[in-house]
């Protein structure tokens, strides 16, 4: 049987099958129980439900073909127990008869980009929440920089696009719904691009003169480090808070402060980097505090800077990533050491791409989880980042959000067969997980990060601050190209469950091996016959793909740039 996440303990028995199911509910059972037991087709089986309140998330179960008995520690345990029998009923038998099963960390949780070019629409982001539900995620933060109408992005977030704070509060309802603690993540220090080069806010710019090199998208993850010693500056920011978080009703707020690049390296040089850092971050910890709120920070930085750690207030989260296939763990060791609260961030390495590395992203949850476990981390919170106008659908995402969502709740499960469990629980479509694996392992590198680098070298010149020096095994790229090409008849021959999913892959598979072509075409001169029409083609069906499940964003910018390197490197070579 397939499940996601795997349970912790069971006793098999002889093969039954469970139909469909008669639920039996204590008299204080929570109204979201019983919605999700709602969604399970009514029935013969009669399921009798108790409650015994207690400080861990736990539920015991047993099943027989006439009868389930769930005892669970907490009504969310209910509710997993639940999530549970739907898996077991998606199954089309049983041969389990009984299980235990609680989770490795307190909180599991999913990080979303919104800001760097995509912003899904609310019915994609409350999509999202019912699969993260389905496998036991209780916590769901959206990037924010200027995708808000914050009044003081007036005349930015409208050129970008934006959630509305309607939309906010209709996706933490949802959430709750869901058992989903919906936390508000903003640009607090760093990654202040959009707001910096604002002209009423230049002067808040650590770097007083600044002019781009690159496409928004690059600089927004460069140079936007707001001037820690002007008393402007926190003043802005507490404004921004104030605006955001009385839509959530989580009792914690992600501050970000990470990659603050340009610290020193302007107005403020010749100072200590760690003091102003450690100094101005407490200014806004101490405003989240006020406000009756736990801060959550990215942990980059003040590890940068170990002897101010202490300085922060010990109820702090620290959020300490790694993404390689090997990450780099340090940060969590030392955090565990110093006492700190803290949450292990893997990523899935979607960003600059069409599709998450599934050879990155799944050694690196898995080592993240378990260095996370060992150090006593309170959380995992799996991101999926947007680097370069966040590119991937949602649905080329899924494997890693849910592959983390296994990792969180049984840190030590056995995921060799991982993609049958998408197969049987997401995609609905036998031997979808090998053609999205496929697709994945065709990207030798991000393709779109070279593509765009060169389209920066041709708008910004030599100046550029992208620039690229790939030079793959052109042989090795060719036999990508044709693994690409490999899964479209079957992409465009099946039918599937989530056909949603079937259909962003198509495009992805299509895009890629497009992206190889103008690669294979600007570095060696080879001819795969796509050509610009091709190219428009494709552009029209990821268009349509991309707009059912994102706002219209900046997709404007990337088909506009698409189509430039289209132009220019499928024309050189000739039919």
């Amino acid at each position: 049987m397939y499940f996601i996440p795997e349970l912790k303990s069971t006793v098999k028995c002889e093969k039954f099958k469970i139909k469909g199911c008669t639920f039996d509910f204590p008299s204080n059972i929570d109204k979201r129980v019983v919605n999700l037991a709602n969604k399970v087709e009514k029935g013969a089986t009669k399921v009798t439900v108790s409650v015994i309140e207690a400080d861990k998330c736990e539920y015991k179960m047993k099943l027989s073909e006439h009868e389930v008995i769930i005892n669970a520690s907490s009504q969310q345990a209910v509710f997993y127990a639940i999530q549970t029998l739907r898996q077991v009923i998606k199954n089309g038998y049983c041969d389990i008869c009984e299980i235990s099963d609680s989770p490795d960390f307190e909180t599991r949780g999913i990080y979303y980009d919104v800001t760097r070019g995509r912003i899904p629409t609310l019915e994609a982001l409350k999509e999202l929440v019912d699969n993260l539900a389905y496998t036991k995620i209780n916590m769901l933060q959206l990037y924010v920089e200027h995708v808000f109408p914050f009044k003081e992005y007036d005349g930015i977030y409208q050129r970008t696009g934006y959630l509305t704070p309607e939309e906010i509060k209709e996706l933490d309802e949802y959430c709750y719904q869901n058992f989903i603690e919906f936390v508000p993540s903003l640009s607090c220090f760093g990654h202040l691009y959009e707001l910096l080069q604002y002209t009423d806010y230049k002067r808040l710019c650590e770097l007083e003169e600044y002019t781009p090199t690159s496409v928004d998208w690059n600089e927004r993850m460069r140079h936007h480090t707001i001037d820690p010693t002007n008393p402007e500056s926190i003043e802005v920011i507490k404004s921004l808070i104030n605006q955001y978080a009385p839509l959530f009703r989580s009792n914690k707020f992600n501050i970000c402060c990470d990659e603050t690049f340009d610290l020193c390296q302007g107005k403020n040089a010749g100072k200590d980097k760690g003091r102003l850092y450690v100094d101005f971050v407490k200014k806004i910890i101490a405003h989240i505090r006020s406000l009756g709120k736990i801060a959550m920070m990215w942990g980059d930085i003040i590890h940068q800077h170990p002897e101010f750690i202490e300085e922060i207030d010990d109820s702090t989260i620290f959020l300490n990533w790694g993404y390689s296939a090997d990450p780099y763990t340090k940060m969590i060791y030392d955090t565990a050491e110093k006492g700190k609260m803290q949450y292990v961030c893997p990523g899935i390495t979607n960003w600059s791409s069409l599709i998450e590395f599934v050879h990155v992203s799944e050694p690196n949850i898995t080592k993240m989880a378990q260095c996370g476990f060992e150090c006593g981390a309170k959380g995992l919170l799996t991101t999926c980042w947007g680097d370069h106008g966040h590119i991937s659908s949602m649905y080329a995402c899924m494997h890693g959000l849910l592959f983390g969502a296994e990792k969180g709740w049984n840190t030590n499960s056995d995921t060799s067969d991982f993609g049958k469990k998408l197969d049987l629980l997401y995609f609905g479509y036998d031997g979808a997980y090998a053609l999205y694996e496929k697709i994945s392992k065709a990207h030798l590198d991000r393709y779109w990060w070279h593509l765009l680098a060169y389209y920066c070298v041709d708008k910004y010149g030599e100046e550029s601050i992208m620039k690229s020096s790939y030079k793959p095994d052109p042989d090795v790229l060719t036999r990508c190209f044709y693994d690409c090409e490999d899964t479209i008849p079957y992409l465009m021959a099946t039918t599937w469950e989530n056909e949603k999913a079937r259909k962003a892959l198509l495009v992805t598979a299509k895009g890629s091996e497009y992206m190889i072509a103008m690669l294979m075409s600007k570095l060696y001169g080879e001819k795969f016959g796509v050509n610009i029409k091709d190219v428009e083609e494709w552009l029209a069906e990821y268009k349509e793909v991309y707009l059912q499940e994102s706002k219209m964003g900046e997709l404007v910018q990337y088909i506009k740039i698409m189509y430039y390197l289209a132009e220019k490197y499928l024309k050189q070579v000739k039919d």
